[in-house]
């Protein structure tokens, strides 16, 4: 269990890291001091840490200052709090001295609100992951030209599923419709070895979450608003179009368990097209039980692989949690200390079967900003 000094540390880090959202920062650098007073941050962090625990869940001391943040701004967006007047996301003045000192008050009145927020699987999602998806299909499809299939597990709000309607700045051209109304701006650091022409034709997009996220709902909305930074507006406005995208295409997620879902496209060999799995944000969310399952089923399928039909798990994840899923899905070496994993280093990595190939394609920002690739 971490120590009230490691989490203190860990929020002063991400404060020093935070390049565009002053406002998260002036609440983490008071919530840190709050830590190492012993007041009530350390109190509320505590009692996550505790549940996390108990319920079987990874929760990096790392993390945590991005899912407080994400609780508090949450209080915020749904208003009845003095929060609502000083984050400019909810048309606040954003006085920096003032963003701890209420935000203390709040949740000393709402803390098992925030505990509750912050133990329930991040509703953090961003449409840019749409181009880490559409990278590594187009590294799928240089190889082998054939349509494919995607099942995309742990999808929230269906974002993924509408990836191809989406634009984004490709060194110097467009990629994607040039109407679209999201506008994924310029994700790739360094420019990745691929041909956008190369993605396949995709016969199949479906999705499932065990809690799916409805866009048509306010309620279901703020929940991954509040993930985005409350005084870079931007961010928002892309979450929120996609979001509209989703909704006038009629895409909807089914509610469903990965370990009953699943099974019901990949237990047995589809020649007919690629078959290719995707989640991304997911491993760290599931219980030891769920990602036991999780592992099997996809196991299970690359055992029954062939070359006429093969599978493809393309996964957007912390660094370290294809061993967490893998390899040890119920965390000991975590709990040993043997396994780091790095919150803030997201992989894109495809795994292949009958193959056994494996490829690190790019490493990136969790919203799948600042990519770099490095396929190998």
């Amino acid at each position: 269990m971490a120590s009230g000094m490691d989490l203190a540390t860990a929020f002063k880090t991400q404060a020093r890291a935070l390049r565009d959202s002053r406002v998260n920062a002036s609440l983490l650098r008071g919530a840190a001091s709050d830590i190492e007073a012993g007041g009530v941050a350390g109190e509320v962090l505590g009692e996550v840490v505790e549940r996390g625990v108990r319920n079987g869940r990874v929760l990096l001391p790392e993390e945590l200052p991005a899912r407080f943040a994400a609780a508090v701004h949450l209080l915020a967006l749904r208003g009845g709090t003095p929060l609502s007047e000083v984050y400019p996301s909810t048309g606040g003045g954003g006085n920096l001295h003032e963003i701890w000192p209420v935000a203390r008050e709040v949740v000393a009145e709402q803390r098992q609100q925030v505990v509750q927020s912050m133990i329930r699987p991040s509703r953090r999602t961003d449409p840019s992951r749409a181009a880490m998806l559409l990278a590594a299909l187009a590294f799928i499809g240089a190889q082998r030209p054939e349509p494919v299939r995607v099942f995309d597990v742990g999808a929230g709000a269906g974002l993924m599923l509408a990836a191809q309607q989406y634009r984004q700045d490709f060194f110097g051209e467009t990629v994607g419709p040039p109407a679209s109304p999201v506008n994924l701006g310029h994700p790739w650091a360094v420019a990745p070895g691929i041909e956008y022409a190369d993605v396949p034709h995709i016969v199949e997009l479906v999705g499932a979450d065990i809690s799916p996220l409805d866009v048509r709902r306010r309620a279901d909305l703020d929940p991954m608003v509040a993930w985005t930074s409350p005084d870079v507006p931007a961010e928002a406005e892309r979450l929120l179009a996609a979001c509209d995208v989703v909704r006038g295409a009629g895409i909807t997620v089914e509610a469903m368990a990965s370990s009953v879902w699943l099974p019901r496209g990949i237990s047995w060999p589809r020649t007919d097209a690629h078959t290719v799995v995707w989640h991304s944000d997911v491993v760290l969310e599931m219980s030891v039980p769920e990602r036991t399952e999780f592992a099997s089923e996809i196991l299970g399928a690359a055992g029954r692989a062939t070359e006429d039909a093969p599978l493809s798990v393309v996964s957007f994840e912390p660094a370290g949690a294809d061993y967490l899923l893998y390899a040890d899905p119920v965390g000991a070496s975590l709990r040993r200390r043997q396994l780091r994993i790095e919150p803030h280093r997201f992989e894109l990595r495809v795994n292949q079967w009958p193959s056994g190939d494996s490829w690190v394609l790019a490493v990136a920002e969790p919203t799948g900003q600042g990519a770099h690739w490095g396929a190998g």
